[in-house]
């Protein structure tokens, strides 16, 4: 394989009386060949990557360099230059069947005096040869849309004799994100493609639920010894294996060529006694305490593997590590040949690289994977380009994505999938590393990256950009939390790197004065920014209970995240997150504050914490004043999370307990008192002076409690049980948002 740095790219396109001449003084020069010959009349169906497509985009981005259009033909004018695509290109010479490609991605572009030959093994592939092509000549497609495009401006344009050839390492490239589904010019461009290796939840596909009342021994049982109706199943039932088995091999008949085995999402495994008896009860999921599921479910892949291959041995069967089977199995036995494991680190952090010193999720993400690595022949990789419930803020995954992929090729890795929301202002750099780098592992990053922010910002500017960018990058590579979502955002934004970045960005803007392309994507990256500025205003706010300040705020920057999809660099889910985590917080704390209502205090964020593992919490009297806490950790609650306090985030019981003062004439002042709690990741029951008040059984609901009746002049201890028991992947604990003491004063006589 050859792969050719961008700076000895460039050094090809020179003035010179030898080589291929393209156009000269704007005028057009060569020909175009392509066979069939493409017309606008002939009706194409969606996105098809070809002969034609790739003559088409050779043609426009020369018209955009040069101003002249190329003519397109089937038949070449002899003596003119002449640039041969695909099936041509290969009828004239090129050579494309030694290129040992197992997903026929190969690609060959050859130059030699006044013929080009430019062609791949598929129609994807021919298209990415132009593409380098194109690349050779200097042009980039570093984010999608317009404002992602480079190229020089020419009036003449010259090849010296060249010969470039390509391959893929992986053999399934995908990155996509609910927005932004199928190939894209982009996408082909840089890098994605290969084989369709599903991975998506699938046993429902094959034995549906409709199933349930012929066959209920097929189907899981559950704690209480009912098999129930679900997609869930009893896979150690024999018959329930071999209809199983036949239905994958019917789904490859039919063109599922490498389905997916995965189990459904979710935690309802069976529970009958032969299924629990695969489980090794040592053998524990460090994310939630539960005892791997692995096991069970790697003898029940490697009977449908065996079977399958029987019939169809070069198909590859997929099956997610996810949830309490994410860790390899603990017995000693190697994986079917035929089977692909796919490591989907949802509940493992999403800021660092795997195995960080700074991050022990990671670190243990790299024991599961160099376990994984040693039973499997092969295996797949289903990550995150964004921090998981949080698409506001600029976030850089480059030196995740500068490590981890020639770490995860150099343990097998054959597939990458990786979700992307395309927001460009906040994610650009490392959206396009991650899919340069999933094509090519053993690239330059660092030159990568350097060509990217030279071309994308300028020469003078994209310094500037570059620290820009790696200012925030490590910023979170530091961190040490790995809290999702809004809630460890602070942590990396301080103050210092705040004042960096505006400098930074000021900066590149004064070095960009004059070429407005530039100073558009300068631009574009500021509003991405200013994000996250106002996202830390309207924390502020919300945490000194101004929740007035804090909806002016808010609509401000909901409003700017609607202006920033309009443009089309912005994502639809930022504006969703934004409505959905914090809206519904600011428009009831707004309410619960506003007159005649009126805020007496914010209660502290340092309370007294403790687990109840056992639930035991009620007998042990932790909700009564007379109980003695001092032994109790103290943790903050709205300024840090759990995690970030450096305390696990357990799947349990979470005791909290902290006190209030109110004056000896409160009930002279106030008519009504009331507590508002923000957020609270799980349900609550609060206790006010050792009695219950409220209780709230929505997780994460902005919820308020009347204490009228059970608040005193003086102390008042309150103590909040939250059932955190059900799993989260953000690493959040229980109170994650401040408490509101909020009164109704009673009317002036």
């Amino acid at each position: 394989m050859v792969f050719l740095s961008f700076i000895f790219m460039a050094a090809f396109m020179v003035s010179t009386a030898f080589g291929l001449d393209i156009v000269r003084d704007g005028k057009p020069v060569a020909q175009v060949v392509v066979s069939p010959l493409p017309t606008d009349t002939e009706p194409r169906r969606g996105f098809q990557p070809d002969d034609a497509m790739a003559a088409k985009v050779l043609v426009d981005w020369v018209s955009k360099m040069t101003d002249a259009q190329l003519p397109i033909t089937a038949a070449p004018t002899d003596g003119r230059p002449a640039i041969y695509i695909g099936e041509a290109a290969v009828k004239a010479g090129l050579k494309l069947n030694d290129i040992q490609s197992p997903t026929n991605e190969g690609l060959r572009i050859v130059v030699i005096g006044q013929k080009a030959l430019i062609g791949g093994q598929s129609g994807v592939a021919t298209v990415r040869a132009v593409c380098r092509f194109l690349e050779v000549i200097g042009c980039r497609y570093l984010m999608e849309g317009p404002l992602g495009e480079v190229y020089p401006r020419l009036k003449t344009l010259h090849l010296r004799d060249f010969s470039l050839t390509e391959k893929p390492a992986l053999l399934s490239r995908r990155i996509w994100g609910s927005q932004w589904a199928g190939e894209t010019l982009w996408k082909i461009w840089n890098g994605a493609g290969g084989l369709s290796l599903e991975t998506g939840h699938s046993w429902g596909r094959y034995i549906p639920q409709s199933l349930f009342h012929e066959h209920p021994e097929y189907f899981r049982m559950n704690a209480d010894g009912q098999r129930v109706p679900s997609e869930w199943l009893c896979t150690s039932n024999m018959d329930l294996r071999a209809l199983f088995s036949q239905r994958v091999i019917e789904a490859i008949r039919k063109g599922r060529i490498y389905p997916s085995i995965s189990p459904p999402d979710g935690t309802a495994y069976c529970q009958c006694p032969s299924c629990k008896a695969q489980d090794n009860p040592n053998a524990i999921e460090p994310s939630s305490g539960a005892v791997s599921m692995t096991d069970r479910f790697v003898d029940f892949f490697n009977y449908i593997a065996q079977r399958v291959a029987e019939e169809f041995p070069h198909s590859i069967l997929n099956f997610y590590c996810y949830a309490d089977y994410t860790q390899p199995p603990s017995s000693p036995f190697k994986l079917a040949s035929n089977l692909c494991p796919w490591l989907a680190p949802i509940r493992y952090c999403r800021f660092h690289r795997i195995g960080s010193p700074n991050c022990p999720p990671n670190q243990q993400l790299a024991e599961a994977i160099e376990g994984w690595s040693k039973v499997a022949k092969q295996m797949g990789y289903r990550a995150y380009n964004y921090n998981l419930a949080e698409c506001t803020v600029p976030f850089s995954k480059l030196s995740v994505w500068s490590h981890d992929i020639p770490y995860l090729y150099r343990k097998n890795l054959i597939g990458i999938s990786i979700e992307t929301l395309p927001a460009w202002h906040i994610y650009g750099p490392h959206i396009y590393l991650s899919i340069r780098l999933s094509y090519q592992p053993e690239a330059d990053a660092n030159a990568l990256m350097d060509d990217y922010f030279t071309k994308f910002y300028g020469d003078k500017a994209g310094q500037a950009m570059k620290e820009y960018w790696l200012t925030i990058d490590e910023a979170f590579a530091k961190m040490r939390c790995h809290s999702g979502s809004f809630f460890a955002l602070h942590l990396a934004y301080t103050p210092d790197v705040v004042s960096r970045c505006q400098a930074l960005l000021e900066r590149a803007k004064e070095l960009a004065q004059g070429v407005p392309v530039y100073l558009a994507r300068i631009t574009m990256a500021e509003e991405g920014f200013q994000n996250a500025v106002q996202y830390l205003q309207l924390r502020d706010a919300i945490n000194q209970g101004e929740f007035a300040s804090a909806k002016t705020i808010y609509e401000k920057l909901l409003e700017r995240a609607k202006a920033q999809v309009k443009a089309g660099y912005g994502s639809q889910y930022t504006v969703t997150y934004l409505q959905r985590f914090l809206g519904g917080i600011v428009d009831r704390g707004a309410a619960a504050t506003a007159p005649p209502r009126r805020l007496l205090q914010v209660l502290s964020d340092v309370w007294r914490f403790t687990w109840d593992e056992r639930g035991e919490g009620l007998q042990l009297g932790y909700h009564l004043p007379q109980t003695d806490d001092s032994r109790w950790l103290q943790v903050a609650t709205y300024s840090k999370t759990l995690d970030a306090q450096g305390l696990p985030d357990k799947k349990t019981i979470l005791w909290y307990r902290t006190s209030f003062r109110l004056p000896q004439d409160y009930q002279r002042l106030y008519q009504r008192l009331f507590l508002f709690f923000a957020e609270v990741d799980g349900t609550a029951t609060v206790y006010l002076n050792g009695h219950q008040i409220g209780e709230q059984k929505e997780r994460r609901v902005p919820f308020e409690v009347d204490i009228t009746d059970g608040a005193k002049a003086g102390d008042n201890l309150l103590a909040v049980r939250v059932d955190h028991s059900r799993i989260t992947e953000l690493f959040l604990g229980g109170i994650i948002r401040p408490v509101l003491l909020i009164a109704v004063e009673r009317e002036a006589r």
